[in-house]
């Protein structure tokens, strides 16, 4: 289903909030899964977590050195938990994404990287709209069977 320009502006001027719901989804969609998104996107949920008064599009103007003063820190216990993988699995995997310059690792945690979001920004949005349809969707076929 394509995705109207006015959709896509309007869930960009939106809080973060919104992703932070689709974020938190799909971690509890990818439990037991180490894939390098699986992750990324555990971390992204982590940094993001009651962020107020932070717009989707604001991120993209973000540097890595921005991204580190006003998202919040996470770990690799903390992402190992949320995921239900092994934190030595985790380990591994976190060095080959701050490797790839994916994840930002400092004395305060782990971040989502600069690179990381400019490359999926896009594509959480567009899920986002995506899960907000189906959403729709099904609420009609509730209504209607009431």
């Amino acid at each position: 289903m394509p995705q109207s320009t006015d959709l896509i502006s309007s869930i960009q001027d939106q809080f973060v909030d919104i992703i932070e719901v689709y974020a938190n989804y799909f971690v509890k969609l990818s439990a037991k899964n180490h894939s390098p998104k699986n992750i990324t996107v555990a971390v992204f949920k982590a940094n993001i977590k009651n962020l107020e008064k932070f717009r989707i599009k604001e991120l993209k103007k973000l540097n890595d050195k921005d991204i580190e003063k006003k998202f919040n820190p996470t770990s690799i216990n903390y992402i190992s938990r949320s995921l239900d993988v092994p934190r030595e699995t985790i380990r591994r995997n976190v060095l080959t994404l701050v490797d790839n310059s994916e994840l930002i690792r400092s004395d305060e945690g782990l971040f989502v990287s600069e690179k990381w979001i400019k490359k999926n920004i896009d594509k959480i949005i567009s899920e986002v709209i995506d899960l907000i349809d189906k959403s729709n969707d099904l609420t009609k076929k509730i209504d209607r069977k009431s």
